[in-house]
């Protein structure tokens, strides 16, 4: 009985060994290479879309935070996009200028 507790808490121990770890986008916000790197990955789909979505929402989080380095975001590409809340209607009249 003794041996069969113990194998059994050896399989349950090594049973969770393989299972990567869920990093938050907090986590994913601190690292600014390991945050490129990752939606490099993001683009080739080598990653889910769960994954993938909290690594552009960690992006945006430390875009608008301003915790960016200077030489962070060189181009326009390497922008996060604008969240959809920031959007005005399409239908929208536009202002007419003088």
């Amino acid at each position: 009985m003794n041996r069969a507790s113990v194998l059994f808490a050896f399989m349950y121990l090594l049973a969770g060994c393989d299972r990567p770890q869920v990093l938050s986008v907090d986590a994913l916000a601190t690292d600014p290479a390991r945050l490129h790197a990752l939606r490099a990955q993001c683009r080739r789909d080598e990653h889910d879309g769960a994954f993938c979505a909290r690594v552009a929402q960690a992006n945006l989080r430390r875009f608008l935070s301003g915790r960016t380095g200077p030489q962070e975001y060189r181009t326009l590409a390497d922008l996060p996009p604008i969240p959809a809340s920031f959007d005005g209607p399409d239908d929208a009249p536009m202002e007419k200028r003088p």
